[in-house]
């Protein structure tokens, strides 16, 4: 997902500031994935936890992720030790992840449980039909439905950008904009998407009350520990992104790693399939964390 000199699809700072002025796509400005992976300040620049938490494990995955754009993933060697993974596909309302129908292809050909995201870039404050079209289209194009068996809730990812230094409400950012944008997700697919989104998002651009979100699955970023409860929502995390600098076989360079809360038999039932794991059509993949450790090293700041 994003990243700032927080977690998860930063923009760089000089980037941040064009893209608020002449608003050209991050993608193109930022260095870096995603978008940038957020989560907040303190999280991403402290050290990744000493052993992974337990659960089923999985990674999220963009253009940042292909060597600096043409090296292609091995999603066989990343399905080995992997349960899921969330892909990026769009970004506003014009900006398509090149990778990602190539990517998503493949991976649907192995034991990934998988969905796309979108990165919520706002150029107006009524664009968050338009911003959905965007993502539907670009996801079912594709494949993508939301519904078919593997398939995960398409994912929205909501985030804090950083300028100089410091973090900002991103323009046209507020709950009325980010509940609609939700809406009109979930009518476009049929299926509620499950939301990325961290604590100084929140608190900046929804006045410490997350409650547009209650209800909704919640993917948190935490690096340093597990992620607190988002205000207003009186739930906690569904996936939690615990590294940004994990080594994953078949992937080039670090990449985000998250953990689900619950069991692979229920995370494979949220992606409609039944039955135990190694069924026929399934290769059993358990994804454990302890499969893959996070690299060590200071995180790694991206864009998205």
């Amino acid at each position: 997902m994003p990243r700032r000199p927080v977690g998860k699809h930063l923009i760089g700072i000089t980037a941040a500031a064009v893209a608020l002025v002449l608003g050209p796509h991050p993608e193109a400005l930022a260095p870096s994935p995603a978008s940038a992976s957020s989560s907040s300040s303190a999280a991403s620049s402290a050290p990744a936890p000493a052993s992974a938490p337990g659960g089923p494990a999985g990674v999220d995955t963009s253009a940042f992720n292909h060597g600096g754009g043409g090296e292609p993933i091995d999603w066989n060697r990343a399905a080995a030790g992997n349960a899921f993974v969330f892909m990026k596909a769009t970004q506003g309302t014009r900006y398509r992840d090149p990778w990602f129908a190539e990517d998503f292809a493949a991976a649907s050909r192995t034991s990934l449980l998988r969905a796309p995201y979108h990165f919520f870039d706002a150029r107006g404050p009524y664009d968050a039909a338009a911003q959905a079209r965007h993502f539907a289209r670009t996801a079912r194009a594709a494949g993508y439905t939301g519904r078919r068996p593997g398939e995960l809730p398409p994912v929205l990812d909501v985030e804090s950008t950083w300028v100089n230094g410091r973090a900002i409400c991103p323009p046209h950012a507020g709950a009325r904009q980010i509940a609609a944008l939700l809406r009109h997700v979930e009518a476009d697919f049929g299926v509620r998407p499950v939301v990325y989104t961290d604590h100084s998002f929140v608190a900046l651009c929804l006045g410490g009350d997350a409650r547009v979100l209650k209800g909704y699955q919640l993917w948190l970023p935490g690096y340093e520990r597990e992620p607190r409860d988002l205000p207003g929502t009186d739930q906690g995390w569904t996936f939690w992104q615990y590294t940004d600098r994990a080594r994953v076989p078949g992937i080039p360079g670090p990449v985000d790693r998250s953990v689900y809360r619950g069991s692979l038999r229920e995370l494979r039932t949220m992606a409609g399939i039944t039955g135990a794991p190694g069924d026929s059509g399934d290769s059993g993949a358990p994804g454990t964390p302890g499969a893959v450790r996070a690299a060590p090293g200071p995180p790694r700041r991206r864009p998205g």
